[in-house]
């Protein structure tokens, strides 16, 4: 059912702030239980993070539908304008992470038996946390308004970045390894999957402070 948009400016904008947090929510957890599907090769888990995204299609257009109604319906101004126009990017990136998961996702369903490398395997356990957590404090620090806490969100994805390079390096190493191959093409194509969530939670952390100072971004 349309999630009908509060009355008045200020109710719709904090059902927008809170619909966002809700969003990022379910699709943190479609990133975890992807990455979980990969790591344990389970087809099942897999599969219901590729079903999983219809909730979340449904999610991002009922945002994008009120952030347009308040456009049209309640004329906003200056701040609560800023709000609403970043309050829409924010949906779009939050759509492409779903989108990501859902990728990794479908690398489970087409991945041959083989190896891990447990070097790379090492590295990328420590790019999923990074890479959520970046994310969350994004969403976390717009709805808030919290500039400090969107530089903290912009750190953590650069740290995704640097460790996604110690992954292509660790597999350049790795790439005659035949026993591997399949799974090592995994991997990789993992990392960057990871790294692309991160550089949406960056994208977004990025616009907090035009949200709540009208200034250039973080």
């Amino acid at each position: 059912m349309a999630t009908e948009p509060a009355s008045g400016i200020t109710g719709g904008i904090d059902q927008l702030r809170s619909g966002l947090i809700e969003v990022a929510s379910v699709i943190v957890g479609q990133v975890e239980r992807a990455v979980d599907a990969w790591e344990n090769q389970d087809h099942a888990e897999a599969a219901a993070v590729i079903a999983g995204d219809d909730e979340v299609d449904f999610r991002c257009k009922e945002l994008e539908r009120l952030a347009f109604d308040l456009v049209l319906l309640q004329a906003p101004k200056a701040h609560d304008l800023r709000l609403i126009h970043t309050g829409l990017i924010i949906t779009v990136a939050l759509e492409r992470v779903g989108d990501l998961a859902v990728a990794i996702a479908r690398r489970v369903e087409a991945m041959e038996p083989s190896r891990p490398i447990p070097e790379v395997d090492a590295l990328i356990k420590r790019m999923e946390p990074r890479a959520i957590s970046a994310l969350s404090q994004a969403v976390q620090a717009f709805a808030r308004e919290d500039t400090g806490l969107a530089i903290i969100a912009r750190s953590d994805a650069r740290g995704v970045q640097d460790l996604l390079e110690g992954v292509m390096q660790a597999a350049s190493h790795h790439s005659a390894d035949r026993d591997s191959a399949p799974w090592l093409a995994g991997a990789v194509l993992l990392a960057r999957h990871l790294e692309r969530v991160s550089n949406n939670a960056a994208e977004i952390a990025g616009r907090v402070r035009f949200v709540a100072e009208g200034g250039d971004p973080v």
